[in-house]
């Protein structure tokens, strides 16, 4: 198989058809062009140039493959101006996955911030649950994840990008609605609706109980912060969910409530190691940077 460089000086006689002028167009001494020549002519076992003269003729076989090199030069050339169009326009697809708590409105606000201006990109964007999170970074077509909890992988890289609180949804018929803030205590003798205890939400939620030594009347066991806000909204007892979710809320139904001293939930941003990351990923990383450092200034 020939080199790109044998390909090269190949074409270069060509058209000067002298080894000086090939020479002098490549900048190479003229034993190089020569030996070059000699060793095309090798490894197709045929001969491309009858010598004549310091002249080289080419023969039929040179002309034929000078045709095909020139149509993979022509090739060649449209991907590298694609290329630099993608480079200069940010055309490209961006794949990647997110756990719902943050998928349904933090993730969306922070593409957003980058896509309104890049109408060349397109998202593909998945919902993950939290068992599929690992596999879709080790073996999926994304490049990258968002959730609200660290992967402990060799292969993979958690980056910490902001924070965000517990809060309560409150359905307005109940008197905890009109609180500026709740505290573990607020919500004795309430149905609350809770989250697996081996979870995210439910290892905070159980904490934040614990506080007060409180014992809810109830509870309703769900497993997605969106069942929590749809129960809610229905009034079937008061939530506790991240206020990423808390986003999504209707708020003529409940209220959302901020958490007395709670404790905040981490926002991380995942990547395989092994994959090159593109500047897709680290420009969400950045939008949600600033999502989240908007949100807790807030007040």
């Amino acid at each position: 198989m020939l080199t790109l460089r044998q390909i090269e000086v190949f074409r270069a006689v060509m058209v000067a058809q002298t080894v000086i002028g090939a020479a002098s167009r490549l900048k190479v001494a003229q034993p190089t062009v020569t030996k070059t020549i000699r060793r095309i002519e090798d490894i197709l076992k045929t001969q491309l140039f009858d010598r004549s003269g310091g002249r080289l003729a080419p023969t039929a076989e040179a002309r034929r493959i000078l045709a095909e090199v020139d149509r993979a030069f022509e090739q060649l050339e449209g991907a590298i101006g694609r290329a630099a169009r993608i480079t200069q326009s940010w055309e490209g697809i961006f794949r990647f996955g997110a756990s719902p708590s943050v998928g349904r409105v933090l993730v969306p606000r922070a593409i957003a911030s980058f896509v309104r201006d890049r109408p060349e990109l397109s998202v593909h964007f998945e919902i993950l649950s939290v068992s599929q999170v690992l596999d879709y970074l080790i073996s999926g077509p994304g490049e990258g994840a968002v959730t609200m909890f660290p992967v402990v992988h060799g292969h993979v890289r958690s980056v910490a990008v902001g924070t965000g609180r517990l809060v309560g949804l409150v359905p307005h018929a109940l008197p905890q609605a009109g609180m500026k803030s709740l505290s573990a205590s607020d919500l004795a003798d309430t149905t609350l609706i809770v989250f697996e205890p081996h979870s995210v939400h439910g290892q905070m939620l159980n904490r934040f109980l614990s506080t007060g030594q409180v014992e809810p009347r109830r509870t309703h066991v769900v497993r997605f912060a969106e069942t929590a806000i749809g129960l809610a909204e229905a009034s079937v007892g008061v939530a506790m969910v991240d206020e990423f979710s808390a986003m999504s809320v209707d708020r003529t139904r409940v209220a959302v409530v901020p958490i007395a001293n709670g404790e905040l939930f981490e926002v991380y941003v995942h990547r395989n190691l092994e994959r090159v990351q593109s500047r897709f990923m680290r420009l969400l990383e950045t939008a949600l940077r600033h999502e989240l450092a908007t949100l807790s200034a807030a007040p």
